[in-house]
């Protein structure tokens, strides 16, 4: 390598910026690597203060030093991964119950030869459209909620073929078999349920990333969902949210220094600590 070849190197090389980056549902955060100091399991090592400011979980010592505790998600005045993972599982809890409750609906509906007045067919169903738009980045979540389609599919088809042949017959009989006929698709989708819930359940602990300014004294430790990796970026690939068209949104300069965005990688939402530290996310009522 000759020596402008080398110069040109290490050019390039002082030109880019290391950001560490990290995940807040499908949004990809990222700050200088040289601002983490380490990072810790030990979430319940926070310690709760009655003390009362957006995104506040309380302290946390490291090697002798009260750290504050900042849940990153929370400070910017959105969900955290944990929070949705949550949700998430009651969903698919509120699913399982309807669902049961629905077989149990018809059953007596047919039993007593009277009109059913729950959504009868799967395409009015709201799960069906719950299930159309779920993604996620855990292929193995989005194949089991995926696989959820065809049970349910199956068990609202039968459901009508029931209803279809219960003029003209035994309310009983009819009622029996639909329940027979119910009972494995339901079973399936039971079974789809919990391995969900098991799987969501199994990615739900949280990290705790302490931040520095020298490099060595902690100035405060940040609680987040998933870590992604270290990335190298270009300085021309970096827009400032001080200047050009970000500029005009206000709250987006308080929370972000800019956004680095390559065409190989999800944009990266690059914020400083100081401005994380000294945010205060307006009230729902004044957005």
């Amino acid at each position: 390598m000759d020596r402008r070849t080398a110069q040109t190197k290490n050019s390039r090389l002082a030109e880019q910026k290391q950001v560490f980056t990290f995940f807040v549902q499908d949004m990809m955060f990222g700050l200088n690597v040289d601002n983490v100091l380490m990072l810790d399991q030990n979430v319940d090592k926070v310690q709760p203060v009655p003390v009362e400011e957006e995104g506040f979980c309380g302290v946390i010592k490291f090697q002798g030093v009260v750290v504050p505790v900042l849940n990153f998600a929370h400070r910017l005045g959105v969900p955290s991964g944990l929070d949705v993972k949550k949700t998430l599982i009651d969903t698919l809890k509120q699913t399982e119950s309807e669902h049961q409750q629905w077989v149990s609906s018809l059953t007596e509906s047919l039993q007593r030869d009277e009109s059913f007045h729950l959504d009868l067919e799967a395409r009015d169903c709201t799960s069906t459209l719950w299930l159309r738009q779920f993604e996620s980045r855990d292929e193995t979540l989005n194949e089991l909620i995926k696989a959820f389609a065809e049970p349910h599919a199956a068990l609202h088809q039968v459901g009508e073929l029931a209803v279809r042949q219960a003029h003209g017959q035994q309310p009983d009989q009819i009622a029996s078999h639909f329940r027979q006929q119910a009972k494995p698709h339901l079973q399936k989708m039971r079974t789809l349920c919990h391995r969900a819930k098991e799987q969501i359940e199994s990615d739900m602990r949280q990290v705790l990333l302490f931040v520095t300014d020298d490099g060595k004294t902690p100035r405060y430790a940040l609680l987040i969902d998933e870590i992604n990796d270290v990335i190298s970026y270009d300085a021309s690939e970096f827009q400032s949210s001080s200047q050009g068209a970000l500029a005009q949104i206000r709250r987006i300069r308080e929370v972000l220094t800019g956004i680095f965005s390559r065409d190989d990688l999800q944009d990266c939402l690059f914020f400083d600590i100081d401005k994380l530290a000294q945010h205060d996310v307006p009230e729902a009522s004044q957005a």
